[in-house]
């Protein structure tokens, strides 16, 4: 029989995964525990070179999960994009071969520091990891490393924490996040004139970030570029609508706008507005498509928009707790990166 025929045997599982052949030999057939990563590379080694008890060795994994406990505090409850997180947290939850995954998310609707702090400590004895939302304040930062200390891994999700906090990060690179804004703004405006951003609050080190690599950008695009003061929206679609409003008809040659936090909703509102008076609009760049968003750049307010792709956001969040849980790998200091998603009228 030519090798091409002959059928793949646990040796060949063992040779591809880089294990020995007991090691196989232990998951197949159950004879003791092994590490959930080693089980999981075995697994695809199985399926990489046909072995016949492949789905024996996927279902070993499923049934042999070890229950971890996740928690995931996000920020307002009605803001589309944390809903969107929630659900492809959940499904990530459900889909992870690693483990079986209780999860609790929850809403920080309150957004004093001190107030997410006490719903941060109040996790303690319920979950053994936890992804969280928040500014970087010194009494978050203080709940975090307080749950780092009682054995419960956290990862700070799209805004990262200060080191002292002990948490991981998962998220996109905010400073190409501000860079690639200016690139679009930079481009699409037929000339130079004022700029401005529009944030929730420069708390949030990823809003901190986008804005300072915008406004670098900018400069280092052209000294002509206007840089005026940022504006805020608290993550309020009122307050966002009535502070976009003042500052487009205060400024009507205002040549590009940067909205690089929550309150979107406001400011396509107030853009649109403008665009019925049939008033000249500045080139608009915003975070995060959503159904808000996506309308925007079908009617042309907004050029582009720059996203944390929610999925592969949850996805690596689910896997770095659970490896963290596990004892796989730790997650305090580490980085873990998600590539930023770019949309035009074009592509949605």
């Amino acid at each position: 029989m030519s090798d091409a025929q002959r059928r793949p045997t646990m040796a060949d599982v063992a040779r591809e995964a880089g294990v020995s052949l007991s090691t196989v030999d232990r998951v197949l057939n159950l004879r003791a525990d092994v590490r959930a990563d080693t089980a999981q590379r075995i697994a695809d080694a199985a399926a990489r070179v046909g072995f016949h008890a492949k789905a024996v060795i996927e279902q070993r994994l499923l049934t042999n999960r070890p229950t971890v406990r996740l928690g995931f505090l996000l920020h307002k409850s009605g803001v589309a994009f944390y809903q969107g997180l929630a659900q492809a947290l959940s499904a990530a939850a459900v889909n992870c071969a690693h483990a079986r995954i209780r999860v609790v998310i929850a809403y920080l609707d309150e957004l004093d520091p001190a107030k997410v702090a006490q719903r941060i400590l109040a996790l303690r004895e319920q979950v053994d990891g936890l992804g969280v939302v928040a500014v970087d304040h010194p009494v978050i930062r203080e709940a975090v490393a307080r749950l780092g200390e009682g054995g419960v891994a956290v990862v700070a999700m799209v805004s990262a924490l200060s080191a002292s906090a002990g948490a991981g990060f998962v998220g996109s690179d905010s400073r190409r996040m501000g860079r690639t804004a200016g690139w679009f703004i930079s481009r699409l405006a037929p000339w130079p004139g004022p700029a401005t951003v529009v944030l929730s609050s420069q708390s949030f080190q990823c809003q901190e970030l986008c804005e300072f690599s915008f406004r670098s950008y900018l400069a280092e695009h052209s000294p002509e570029w206007e840089l005026l003061a940022s504006r805020l929206t608290l993550e309020d679609d009122e307050f966002a609508y009535g502070n976009t409003l003042d500052l487009l008809t205060g400024q009507p040659d205002l040549a590009g706008l940067y909205v690089a936090g929550g309150g979107i909703a406001g400011v396509v509102r107030a853009v649109r507005e403008l665009k019925a008076r049939q008033l000249r609009l500045p080139v608009v760049v915003c975070h995060d498509v959503t159904a808000v968003t996506r309308d925007a750049l079908r009617e042309g307010l907004v050029q582009a928009v720059l996203s944390h792709p929610v999925g592969a956001l949850a996805e690596r969040s689910v896997e770095v707790l659970v490896q963290a849980v596990t004892g796989v790998n730790p997650v305090a200091g580490q980085v873990h990166g998600v590539a930023m998603q770019i949309d035009v009228a074009e592509s949605v």
